[in-house]
């Protein structure tokens, strides 16, 4: 067995065994906690990506729906029990990371051999249904309808309290290759007799049927959805057959962003085409915090100005990509942003600092008279534990600037405190991106350090 499977597997062990030899003592809401902190363990000893968390609702009753995959035969730990996968990180390594509180989720019913998964999910106290495929020989059609339809009464009740709902519409597991499913059901008849608003958080899950030490475990927090209550029997086949293609298309997409970015630099491609005759733009390129520059347009309004930027894109990908995309006679300036999503990669702050500096040369080897704009690295709540690493990179990349003359140092780090400290203030509800206060403060930033 590879180590990394090795590792994982042990710490899957122990999440379990830390919930089945919880004491009676210990409430449902301390074994749930519990149980999230150890699964947080487990995966920090995996490859993971969290794509679209900038999508996270800050407020209202939420409901997380995901397509549910299947989990590698290796991974039991327990006889055949199986920690699953996908659910179990949607609830530690995003709701209880981003709220404060694992939610609450949806499990099948367990078979009566099943010992393992009825301790286990009895511990957890989660909302229980009937499973295809997985009904005990004895329980008829209408005791399985009538233990179902206690689901709408619980779900509702738990929402009404302020916990997250988690569950999957396909009621069943695939591999990545076959997900997802056909949609059940069961999420809009819940929508339709909820009498609170509630919002839905689609997630499309990736790769958690795999080996960890073969793929990265990956998951898309896409845009939340509002949906009408009271619908019609009509409405919900509909919206459930609508929700299951999107699903499909999502998937889909997913898988062509596993390998690289090729689906996001196509579509960049054609803003190179579109605006490659502007004379002296301003260029912006990097990570996520360039692609959700939403305003950029109108807060430059009196310049020409080009976003370039694509999400989770590490500084060799953005290298890789660079003369493809920066593809233009004469711009202005060069506005990067860039090295933070590399810290998820174990690299040191001087291996950063030494790819930042390889890739400014890149930018004046090809624009030598172009005016480089380096953004620091951000403060933020959710790389709090690398606050450390930042401050260094972004030291040394100030040093990095005495030898280039046109590389412009725009300290943001320092402006996007809060008297001194690290607060969600300028951040979405992630605590990682920049809200519309944060745009603010950057766009003062850049403004006063590059001439416009």
């Amino acid at each position: 067995m590879n180590k990394i499977d090795e590792l994982f597997l042990s710490s899957l062990k122990d999440a379990f065994k830390s919930v089945i030899n919880s004491s009676n003592s210990h409430s449902v809401e301390e074994i749930r906690s519990l149980s999230s902190k150890k699964i947080q363990e487990a995966f920090s000893k995996t490859k993971y990506e969290i794509h679209g968390s900038e999508n996270l609702p800050s407020k209202g009753n939420l409901i997380f729906i995901y397509n549910h995959l299947n989990n590698h035969p290796l991974y039991s730990v327990a006889e055949n029990f199986q920690i699953t996968l996908d659910s179990h990180f949607i609830s530690s390594m995003v709701i209880d990371r981003y709220y404060n509180n694992p939610g609450i989720r949806v499990s099948r019913l367990s078979l009566p051999n099943e010992k393992f998964h009825k301790n286990y999910y009895d511990k957890l106290d989660y909302i229980r249904v009937y499973a295809k495929n997985f009904i005990p020989k004895n329980i008829t059609d209408t005791q399985v309808k009538s233990i179902n339809k206690k689901f709408y009464e619980k779900a509702s009740k738990y929402l009404k309290k302020g916990n997250c709902l988690v569950l999957s519409p396909e009621g069943a597991s695939y591999s990545t290759e076959e997900s997802p499913g056909v949609f059940k059901k069961g999420l809009f008849k819940l929508l339709s007799k909820l009498s609170i608003p509630t919002i839905v958080v689609p997630i499309v899950t990736l790769n958690f049927d795999k080996l960890a030490s073969k793929s990265i475990f990956k998951c898309e927090i896409k845009k939340p959805m509002k949906y009408k209550s009271n619908l019609s029997n009509s409405d919900i086949e509909i919206e459930s057959s609508k929700l299951n293609k999107k699903y499909k298309s999502w998937v889909n997409k997913m898988k062509l962003y596993d390998h690289d970015f090729s689906f996001e630099i196509k579509n960049l491609l054609s803003k190179v085409e579109e605006n490659k005759k502007m004379e002296a733009p301003i260029i912006f390129y990097g990570s996520s915090t360039i692609r959700l520059w939403k305003s950029l347009n109108e807060d430059f309004k009196d310049v020409d100005v080009i976003n370039l930027g694509f999400g989770g894109a590490y500084i060799d990908s953005l290298s890789k990509n660079f003369n493809l995309l920066i593809n233009f006679l004469n711009p202005k300036a060069i506005v990067i942003y860039l090295g933070g999503n590399d810290l998820n990669l174990s690299l040191s702050p001087e291996e950063v600092i030494f790819k930042i500096k390889k890739f400014v040369e890149k930018i004046n080897e090809k624009y030598p008279n172009t005016n480089i704009g380096y953004i620091t690295i951000k403060p933020s709540v959710e790389r709090k534990n690398k606050l450390s690493d930042i401050k260094k990179i972004n030291k040394g990349v100030k040093l990095i600037a005495n030898d280039f003359p046109n590389l412009v140092y725009i300290d943001v780090y320092n402006k996007l405190l809060d008297k001194g400290k690290v607060t969600s203030k300028f951040l979405l509800q992630d605590g990682l991106h920049l809200n519309k206060e944060g745009y603010k403060v950057l766009t003062r930033a850049v403004k006063e350090k590059i001439k416009m």
